[in-house]
């Protein structure tokens, strides 16, 4: 994502990204663009993944790919429209689930090693900041 994986710290700075392209998608298309630009990037990020993974890399979640923290971080800006402060909640609960892996989230970042792997831990912790989102408005 734009080499992203190569900055420091580079989950926390593909969070921040995802948040600029939604605020791209919100303000000049429409949320509908942005969920089916999340459904395509999802789908393709399985595919490329499971062909490239273990090929090309040498963890089986390398932190060069950050795709993942798009697809997660996505999960809860759906539902915060425009509110600075819901973005502001989404991006640091996300982080904090991402980085802390509760269960189930830690069962597929320690035991499944493909791109399933990789990308259901961040889905997970965005389900996690979409419920908390949610039982905020």
């Amino acid at each position: 994502m734009f080499g992203i994986g190569f900055l420091p710290i580079p989950g926390t700075m593909g969070s921040l990204i995802t948040i600029i392209i939604y605020y791209l998608f919100y303000n000049y298309l429409n949320i509908i663009y942005f969920i089916l630009f999340i459904i395509f990037v999802l789908i393709y990020s399985f595919y490329f993944l499971n062909k490239t993974l273990n090929q090309s890399f040498s963890s089986s979640d390398p932190k060069e790919v950050v795709i993942d923290e798009f697809i997660g971080q996505s999960i809860p800006l759906v539902l915060c429209e425009n509110n600075f402060f819901l973005i502001i909640l989404s991006f640091l609960l996300f982080r904090i689930f991402d980085i802390s892996k509760p269960w189930p989230a830690s069962y597929f970042d320690s035991k499944i090693k493909s791109a399933a792997g990789v990308i259901l831990d961040d889905i997970f912790a965005g389900i996690y900041t979409f419920l908390i989102i949610y039982l905020c408005i």
